[in-house]
């Protein structure tokens, strides 16, 4: 079955249609969907010529029925011409079609070499709109960085208001779409929106796994085997790219680490193994965000590297935490936080301009915020259970800037006008906007707090 992604592909079209001296470039990390997300959305833009490379290929195969070009289409020249001669001669001119061609190539991390040429190809986008994508782009060193020629688009795992839709659920569907804070959600409505977050939470958003899910009783049986297949897959992935240094990491649990560590600033040592050094075990989980497995978050307003890791997904993470039955596995109250703060960064990372812009907060007396974002400036904690507010309060009196605080729990949305900031070990007060959210609401954090 196909998981219909339409943000994703009425944006993806935009962007591929209008570049201007471009390439289009599509991240994400390995089984995500990149491929047939991209096949999909080319399905829809039948009315364009089309061309569709596969570098993991040396020469020309068909795949139900549809040709795809291999890495000998490319040629040998460094600057792409030759690859343009054979697309010209196979189009019989590009000049002559009547609508710009598509050309997507698939699997550039197998062959480098392409992204030398992006220079060249980009002067052609008025007449030909290239497609890159792979699950290690960023992690390739070239020769010509082509800077301003690229045009990156994120991929990322089916979010909970994609889930909910693929489920057929349209009113919680609707719900989610048209909500606001204005006007709030039923409890109703609000208690199966949290039924399907608390599955969301342990399935994640693989394309596979929700396919299974969606699909029915017979198909569920098989997900511990996917995710299985899935994280090893994944891991593989991110070891390959240290070369013969992969040795030294060869039969460890490099993603489990990172989960496990995912609530505290990481430590390298944490991460490092017998024979290998400080370098090595900073080079794994730089490439780890390199290949889109795992998001970086930054400390806020400071100089040095203080910063924190989360899982792309949360489904992978509760494999990796608590074992492969993650339907119906009984966690503890660690791991069960460390899921939540995973799944809630995610969603809110997915509707930014990049994962960059989402930091984390901490005083000089310890007290952190989960999250933070610098526009709109505020802070976000994130809760499983009850929580006090007392990080949001200093945050809130040490930040003068922020225009809100943000509390995201198993609760009914709600914002709080008249909120006063305060310690106990403080004389200071503060009145500043309390917005109360459920987790389900996270995805749509930054489309909310635009209407306070």
């Amino acid at each position: 079955m196909w998981i219909e992604r339409l943000g994703k592909k009425t944006k993806f079209i935009n962007e591929l249609l209008t570049l201007n001296k471009q390439v289009l470039i599509v991240y994400g990390a390995r089984q995500v969907g990149k491929t047939s997300f991209i096949s999909n959305v080319l399905e829809s833009l039948s009315d364009h010529p089309q061309m569709k490379l596969n570098l993991l290929y040396p020469s020309s195969f068909k795949l139900d029925g549809e040709e795809h070009l291999g890495r000998d289409f490319l040629g040998r020249s460094e600057t792409g011409e030759e690859f343009l001669k054979n697309i010209n001669s196979r189009t019989g001119g590009i000049e002559s079609l009547k609508k710009p061609l598509i050309v997507f190539i698939d699997e550039v991390d197998r062959y480098p070499l392409v992204l030398e040429f992006v220079q060249t190809l980009a002067q052609f986008s008025d007449r030909i709109k290239f497609v890159f994508t792979g699950s290690n782009l960023e992690n390739i060193i070239v020769k010509n960085a082509a800077t301003g020629r690229k045009k990156m688009f994120d991929l990322f795992p089916i979010t909970f208001s994609e889930f909910i839709s693929a489920l057929g659920e349209k009113e919680l569907s609707d719900t989610l779409n048209h909500f606001s804070l204005k006007n709030g959600v039923t409890e109703y409505y609000h208690k199966r929106l949290n039924e399907l977050f608390d599955v969301y939470v342990r399935l994640g958003g693989m394309p596979k796994i929700v396919e299974a899910y969606v699909s029915g009783e017979k198909s569920r049986t098989s997900i511990p085997d996917i995710m299985k297949d899935l994280a090893v897959s994944i891991e593989e992935n991110v070891k390959s790219v240290l070369g013969e240094k992969a040795k030294l990491y060869e039969y460890e649990d490099v993603l489990r680490k990172i989960a496990y560590l995912s609530m505290n600033t990481l430590k390298y040592s944490h991460i490092q193994v017998q024979h290998a050094g400080r370098s090595e075990a900073k080079k794994l989980v730089a490439k780890t965000v390199g290949a889109r497995v795992a998001h970086k978050i930054r400390l806020f307003d400071v100089e040095k590297d203080l910063s924190k890791y989360i899982l792309f997904d949360s489904g992978i993470a509760n494999y990796l935490l608590n074992g492969s039955d993650v339907l119906n596995v009984r966690m503890g109250e660690k791991n069960e936080a460390i899921l939540y703060e995973t799944v809630v960064g995610v969603e809110i990372i997915a509707g930014l301009v990049t994962r960059d812009d989402l930091h984390y907060w901490k005083s000089e007396n310890k007290a952190e915020v989960e999250f933070m974002l610098k526009s709109p400036f505020v802070g976000i904690d994130v809760k499983t259970r009850r929580g006090d507010n007392k990080s949001l309060n200093s945050f809130a009196l040490l930040e003068e800037e922020a225009i809100c605080i943000v509390k995201i729990g198993r609760v009914l949305p709600n914002v709080n006008y008249k909120y006063e900031a305060s310690l106990p070990t403080n004389t200071q007060r503060r009145k500043i906007p309390l917005v109360t959210i459920p987790h389900y609401l996270a995805g749509c954090l930054t489309q909310l707090l635009k209407g306070l």
